[in-house]
């Protein structure tokens, strides 16, 4: 995957199930991050990938904190009640 000017992974936006819709690949295992909700606006990039422990197994993680736009929230779960 290319990089950035400052040396960080582009992102790819891509369609998916779940609040996944901006991926990019996991340093450790090459997998497709995902956004995990953790508050009403925010979310955690991690690894779905159950045999790699990114991005816990980092000293900081506040990088992979990111804003979720309500828009984005509120999109996800119009599919999931769709879906039922």
């Amino acid at each position: 995957m290319e990089k950035d000017e400052h040396g960080k992974e582009e992102s790819v936006v891509l369609e998916g199930e779940g609040i996944v819709e901006e991926l990019t690949i996991c340093p450790d295992c090459k997998t497709q991050l995902q956004k995990c909700l953790i508050q009403q606006n925010y979310a955690m990039v991690i690894c779905p990938n159950e045999e790699c422990a990114y991005p816990f197994n980092q000293g900081k993680n506040i990088d992979n904190m990111v804003y979720v736009k309500e828009s984005e929230v509120l999109d996800v779960a119009k599919k999931r009640l769709s879906n039922d």
